[in-house]
């Protein structure tokens, strides 16, 4: 089978900026800091989230975190793989929706390390990419979450589309649920 490609318009016409300080931060302290901080003493895998020196090695392209780019970034994915995977952290809890949707939009944004007050860049505009269960990507945008099934939109024709929520990995389960959210 050929890969399913969705395109999407975003319902929200206006991006809220994410700060690091006041969003970000607080996330990282209740879910990470533990093994992952100088405060801890542990460093475990390498990482550090509490030094924004340490940090900010771990944001390029390369990186744990890949400004503007959510999709590609490893510390999302661990986030939101399945709680049994190995990888999966924090480990044996799974984050709320609400924290993972505001990291991604922190890191969509371009995962900025200023502080309170400062610039951050809108979400860059066009599609969201969303993986399947079997591991195809699908670009489409979110419209709502109607029963068990995400509404995804063409912009080509406004075609709104079902799309079935289990048929979508942990990942962009996730992420259907803080839009639906508005976060």
């Amino acid at each position: 089978m050929k890969p399913v490609l969705l395109f999407f318009v975003f319902g929200s016409t206006a991006a809220l900026a994410i700060d690091f300080k006041k969003d970000i931060r607080p996330i990282l302290k209740e879910n990470c800091y533990e093994c992952h901080s100088k405060e801890s003493g542990k460093e475990k895998a390498g990482y550090i989230f509490d030094d924004v020196e340490t940090l900010k090695l771990d944001i390029q392209p390369k990186g744990i975190i890949v400004p503007n780019q959510p999709e590609e970034s490893y510390l999302l994915e661990v986030m939101t793989m399945d709680v049994s995977e190995k990888a999966h952290m924090p480990p044996k809890e799974a984050m709320s929706a609400k924290d993972i949707g505001k990291i991604r939009e922190w890191i969509a944004a371009g995962a900025s390390l200023e502080g309170e007050g400062a610039a951050t860049l809108p979400a860059p505009a066009g599609p969201l990419d969303w993986t399947n269960t079997e591991g195809r990507t699908i670009k489409a945008g979110f419209v709502r979450l109607e029963g068990e099934n995400v509404v995804l939109k063409m912009p080509a024709n406004g075609q709104e589309i079902p799309y079935p929520l289990a048929k979508l990995n942990a990942a962009s389960q996730a992420q259907a649920k803080a839009a639906a959210e508005g976060k």
